[in-house]
């Protein structure tokens, strides 16, 4: 269908649209269509959105508005698409504000967008798809663009109804990728050179319950033993659904990162149940502490809203001394929003914009200074780390990861590389001794190891 016609995808928001993103570029690519890195010269431009906060929906507005002013001076022929959860949200609505969008494909269309095209190209009247349900996994011999990392993604769609959250509305219920699935993508994903994977869903704790299939512990269990796979994180865990034994059975798996992010969203059990999020703090605090017992050393990280409606300084208290109490390695904060269709809109007691803008810089200090002192307690210690891509700002350095997701800036020992000792590049494992902080960035040297001399 595409005929070597050229696309270019824009994203927005979580990692789960990132990962819709590669899957959307492999349906064009099927059909003949050309990946290429400059907007300008696409037939084809697909702006993959989110809509968890107006925030994101109005980058979007401004881009939408900067593709009709390129038609007006230009290429009037580029086909415009909008995807993903602003889409699902806004169907036909969002072509009417914006007449040259040709496609809206809701978040179940992804990989029929092609299909959509055609349709478009052949009748030039603009499709809209946004009915929930039907939605297609990428299959394990589909090749996504990956080095050696990969988002894999196991499980879709939200049942929880977050009092605040727009996501059950724009992506649909829960629904689990078979567990033979997503061990044959991955087993297809190391013998092209993947080391680490990202298992992706919205609550990623709840795999297998919708389809009966094995549990998220047991998919764990299954993917620690594919040889040639060093690293396995996931995104993201709901604490009502994350259990000691959870937590027991992951501390006997030598390939699960032992970091976990695990939103709070308020330290205040009032709030928590206005939120519907199906827990208390006490039972949050026993999750830490099982992660001190059975894993030990591990790195924590977490969301928080601020300013839900009703919030009370005594809350938001509340919230900063969890915070403290729980001593997260770093933070995603943000003011609360309102969005369509969520129960949080019904409620009465909206917190003034200042009140809440005030708390959210009080909280950011927190996060900033508690980051920091964690980053200042690895001075000096060695760590293996993943090396993730060379630095833009000093080409001799490169960019690494920790097992606990923080990032490092560190330059190679020198010499020629053996069979102890491989090249060092993106996707090698080395050992790094933490010497400086940069900001948030840590600053390393890799530890000496035994290369061959240079000629």
């Amino acid at each position: 269908m595409g005929k070597g016609k050229r696309f270019f995808i824009e994203t927005y928001g979580c990692e789960m649209n990132k990962s819709d993103s590669l899957d959307i570029a492999v349906s064009l690519e099927r059909q003949g269509y050309v990946r290429t890195s400059d907007a300008l010269e696409a037939d084809v431009v697909v702006i993959n959105t989110c809509s968890v906060r107006r925030h994101a929906e109005q980058r979007v507005y401004g881009r939408l508005g900067y593709y009709r002013g390129l038609k007006k001076s230009g290429r009037k022929d580029r086909a415009i698409v909008l995807a993903g959860c602003m889409a699902q949200r806004l169907g036909r609505e969002a072509q009417r504000r914006f007449p040259e969008i040709a496609v809206v494909a809701g978040t179940s269309h992804n990989l029929r967008i092609p299909l959509y095209l055609s349709e478009y190209q052949n009748t030039k009247i603009p499709v809209a798809k946004t009915k929930l349900g039907g939605y297609e996994f990428s299959r394990p011999e589909d090749r996504r663009p990956e080095g050696h990392h990969a988002w894999v993604t196991i499980i879709k769609g939200c049942s929880n109804y977050c009092s605040y959250c727009i996501v059950p509305y724009v992506r649909g219920p829960e629904l689990s990728k078979p567990s033979g699935d997503i061990t044959a993508e991955v087993d297809a994903l190391v013998d092209r050179g993947v080391t680490e994977i990202t298992l992706l869903g919205q609550n990623v704790n709840a795999y297998g319950k919708d389809s009966g299939d094995i549990s998220f512990a047991d998919l764990l269990e299954r993917l620690d033993h594919i040889s040639g796979l060093r690293w396995i994180r996931f995104l993201t865990s709901h604490p009502k659904d994350f259990d000691v034994d959870v937590i027991r059975r992951i501390s006997g798996l030598g390939k699960v990162c032992r970091h976990f992010h695990l939103p709070l969203q308020s330290g205040s059990d009032r709030v928590l149940s206005l939120m519907n999020r199906g827990y208390s703090i006490r039972h949050y605090m026993s999750i830490v502490e099982a992660l001190n017992r059975f894993v030990g050393d591990f790195a924590i990280t977490t969301d928080i809203i601020v300013g839900f409606p009703t919030e009370t300084d005594e809350d938001f208290k509340k919230t900063l001394s969890v915070y403290e109490e729980v001593g997260f390695d770093d933070a995603f904060t943000y003011r609360y929003s309102k969005r369509p269709h969520i129960a949080a809109g019904a409620l009465d007691g909206e917190v003034d914009p200042a009140v809440a803008q005030d708390r959210l810089e009080r909280l950011i200090d927190v996060v900033r200074r508690t980051e920091d002192e964690k980053n200042r307690s690895l001075l000096g210690e060695e760590c293996e780390v993943l090396v993730v891509k060379k630095s833009r700002k000093n080409p001799s350095e490169f960019l690494a990861k920790t097992e606990h997701g923080k990032l490092v800036a560190c330059r190679p020992t020198g010499g020629r590389p053996t069979a102890d000792a491989p090249a060092f590049g993106p996707g090698s494992f080395i050992r790094v001794r933490i010497e400086g902080i940069s900001g948030k960035t840590l600053r390393g040297s890799e530890v000496l190891r035994r290369y061959a001399l240079s000629d």
